[in-house]
């Protein structure tokens, strides 16, 4: 963090206590006009927006929120800090990172502007983490400039329009890899046509990655995938044009009306959107319903049998296609009291934080639908507040 650096040291030492008992607070997306410059501020993820939303009306300091989180969606500008910092709402994964970076003063090139520049504004020290649904490394690295730290497991499921009783409820992860790379458009002789989202998010990043479809942006951009997006314009230099429009992610809605079409969909989205009513009374959050026609469908692999995503209205996180979900941090800033109290290690805020459910208390993370872990299994399937997974963007 380059700016602020007097209200941070003053944070530090401070024990970040956390709410546990029913919040009576307006529901909220962006933090209200009243209380927008908190001592830390987050953009990115949409798949997180509503969970770090939670954790920041129940996290307190002094009596105060700490956690200022800024939705992937919505009015653009978006003011994150008292003094400028006044820039276009980063949207998504991608984007929040980037933003991070450009908050550190990091020189990103091309259309940014120079140093600490995001989309033409010069924003230092106005971002302190990231929400990201992906990791941004090339592969698991303990080095590196940027801190990946999970606080959660998501599933990432194939959403279909409930509406068409003749595709199946589970697929094999090769028959949705053929759908995804062009090879067939049908499963069990139903036609079947893939939907993207937009490229920014962590959850589309995940979904295309060598182990799920195993494509990428630049094979979409060149026409590799022509029931993707397609060269029509005869010019090498310019990117595919998308056969429909890239959709935001966790969105059923582009299914109505779509009877074959099909879209990935984060299932601890699926369950937040369900379970809006108890979430807003429990934390104040209004989670946006976007299901639309939505239904989550199973999948097998060559070692697992089919299994569903969501069961018994909970995560399951040995859903094949499962990820950490994660706040990214300046790896120096680790050694911020403030920091270290709300994001790392199994006793963080953001860990532990809860709320008073009718004389229960219940986790927050997983209240938003997703799952957690308590032990590590490797650097991408870690406990809630792991530090070792690291990266340069």
């Amino acid at each position: 963090m380059k700016v602020n650096i007097i209200g941070k040291a003053m944070a530090v030492g401070f024990a970040v206590a956390v709410a546990m008992a029913a919040i009576a607070v307006p529901a909220s997306a962006d933090p209200t006009t009243a209380d927008d410059y908190r001592l830390l501020t987050g953009v990115g993820s949409d798949t997180t927006q509503d969970a770090v939303n939670a954790l920041g009306n129940v996290i307190l300091s002094g009596g105060a929120k700490v956690v200022a989180s800024w939705d992937a969606r919505g009015t653009s500008p978006i003011k994150t800090k008292a003094a400028g910092c006044s820039y276009v709402r980063p949207n998504g994964s991608g984007a929040g990172r980037q933003a991070l970076r450009a908050s550190e003063g990091e020189n990103l090139g091309g259309t940014h502007g120079g140093p600490g520049f995001f989309n033409g504004v010069d924003i230092r020290g106005c971002v302190d983490f990231a929400r990201s649904s992906s990791y941004g490394g090339s592969s698991p690295s303990p080095t590196g400039t940027y801190t990946y730290i999970p606080m959660g497991v998501d599933a990432v499921a194939l959403a279909i329009n409930s509406n068409n009783l003749d595709l199946p409820l589970n697929m094999s992860l090769s028959q949705v890899q053929r759908v995804y790379k062009c090879f067939s458009n049908n499963v069990g002789g139903n036609r079947v046509t893939p939907r993207m989202i937009q490229a920014d998010s962590g959850t589309w990043q995940f979904w295309i990655g060598p182990t799920r479809m195993a494509i990428t942006e630049a094979e979409i951009n060149l026409g590799d995938y022509p029931c993707l997006a397609a060269d029509t314009d005869s010019n090498p230099g310019t990117p595919a044009v998308p056969v429909f429009p890239r959709e935001q992610e966790h969105d059923g809605t582009p299914l109505a009306g779509n009877l074959n079409h099909v879209i990935p969909f984060s299932a601890a989205q699926f369950i937040a959107q369900t379970n809006r009513a108890s979430i807003q009374t429990l934390t104040g959050v209004a989670v946006a319903d976007r299901r639309g026609p939505a239904l989550l469908t199973g999948m097998s692999t060559t070692t697992q049998p089919a299994t569903q995503p969501i069961v018994g209205g909970r995560l399951n996180t040995n859903f094949p296609m499962r990820r950490d979900v994660y706040n990214v941090v300046p790896t120096a800033d680790l050694t911020n009291q403030l920091i270290a109290d709300t994001f790392v290690g199994a006793g963080s805020a953001v860990c532990t934080a809860t709320v008073n459910d009718g004389g229960t208390q219940r986790n927050v993370v997983q209240l938003l639908g997703f799952g957690q872990r308590t032990t590590t299994v490797n650097a991408l399937e870690a406990a809630c507040g792991y530090t070792d997974l690291r990266a340069n963007s």
